[in-house]
């Protein structure tokens, strides 16, 4: 079983990417471009994943790459102080107040995320890692071919932006 996250590492792409493929390969993890195994990456959001398929249980898998990116997570957070890249890692250069221009424009984030739910959810920012919608829809409005184009990027996004979430996860499951 592969599980995977998107995360946002800005101070390991600044320190080597690789070297973030050697401390993955420590972790026991798999780090990919958001576009997938043969996607290549680009900009500093990764697609991280447990290396190992088989001989774990389902509950061990998934905790093995929950662990390894809280790790590189929080190594990640040091690599920004040590760089002094402000500790920012948004993935989109929308501001938080702009209504974004959505290149997805048949994807669920356009259907769902209105100018009404931006501006009452845009300066949110989870309590976890400082999660924002904008980051959460960055692939939706940078790129032309998204079906759903959403991420959540901890836990309490799916809380957060429950308004955005909501229906696009019910839409996408047909429930």
């Amino acid at each position: 079983m592969r599980a995977s996250v998107h995360i946002d590492l800005p101070g390991w792409t600044k320190h080597g990417v690789d070297k973030l493929k050697a401390r993955c390969e420590e972790l026991h993890l798999q780090p990919r471009g958001t576009r997938g195994e043969s996607g290549g990456q680009t900009g500093h959001t990764y697609d991280i994943s447990n290396k190992h398929r088989l001989g774990y249980s389902e509950v061990e898998l998934v905790q093995k790459m929950i662990d390894g990116v809280n790790t590189l997570w929080r190594e990640d957070k040091e690599f920004q102080k040590k760089y002094n890249m402000g500790g920012s890692s948004s993935s989109s250069s929308q501001s938080s107040g702009d209504f974004p221009n959505i290149q997805s424009k048949h994807s669920l984030v356009a259907k769902h995320v209105t100018k009404d739910k931006w501006d009452k959810l845009c300066n949110i920012k989870t309590k976890t890692s400082g999660f924002t919608l904008a980051k959460a829809i960055a692939c939706a409005v940078q790129f032309d071919n998204q079906h759903c184009g959403i991420y959540a990027g901890d836990w309490d996004s799916y809380k957060d932006f429950a308004p955005v979430f909501d229906p696009i996860i019910q839409e996408y499951h047909g429930i």
